[in-house]
C-alpha cells in the first residue's frame, strides 16, 4: 500500500477529554463520536444531544452539550451527566454538568443541579438543590465517603 493511500492523524486532529466516571484525561480523535475510557473501560459518548419534544430516559450521559429546546420536556429517572447544559424547555431530574448550565427565561428545572457555573434568565423556574462551583472528583462515591466517616453512634446528651 502506498503512503498516499491512508490517512495518519496529525497532532492538530486530536482533542483531550476528561472521563465522566473516573475523571482522568485522555487524547482522542477530533471526529470521534464515542470512545471507551482507557482507564476505567466505560463507554463515553462525545456528541451533543438536542431534545425538541417530550423524552423520558433512565439517564443521559455525554461529554457534549445537552440542549432542551422550548417545546422540549425531558424526564430523567437517574441523572443527566454532561459536558454542558442549555435549557429553554423543561427538565425533571438530577443534573451533573462538567460545564456551564444556561437556563433560559421560560425554562423550568425540577431537580438537583451540580455545575461549575449557572446562568439563569429572568422568569425561569428552579426547584431543587443547587451546588455551583468546583465539583468533587467523580472517583469519590457516596459509598467511599461513608466508609471514611466515623461509625460511632452519637453520645446521649445530659
Amino acid at each position: 500500500m502506498a503512503a498516499n493511500d491512508y490517512n495518519v492523524p496529525t497532532p492538530g486532529e486530536s482533542q483531550t477529554v476528561t472521563c465522566l466516571y473516573c475523571g482522568k484525561s485522555q487524547a482522542i480523535g477530533r471526529k470521534a463520536m464515542s470512545i471507551t475510557c482507557k482507564f476505567c473501560n466505560k463507554s463515553l459518548k462525545i456528541e451533543d444531544v438536542t431534545y425538541k419534544q417530550y423524552e423520558s430516559r433512565r439517564s443521559i450521559e455525554t461529554l457534549g452539550m445537552v440542549t432542551v429546546e422550548k417545546k422540549g420536556n425531558v424526564v430523567v429517572v437517574d441523572r443527566i451527566l454532561c459536558g454542558g447544559l442549555v435549557v429553554r424547555g423543561k427538565i425533571k431530574g438530577k443534573v451533573e454538568s462538567r460545564g456551564p448550565v444556561l437556563v433560559g427565561p421560560e425554562a423550568e428545572i425540577k431537580g438537583d443541579v451540580k455545575a461549575p457555573t449557572l446562568a439563569v434568565g429572568a422568569g425561569a423556574i428552579l426547584d431543587g438543590n443547587y451546588k455551583i462551583g468546583e465539583l468533587s472528583p467523580p472517583s469519590e462515591t457516596a459509598h467511599e465517603a461513608a466508609a471514611t466517616t466515623s461509625s460511632k453512634p452519637p453520645e446521649p446528651q445530659k
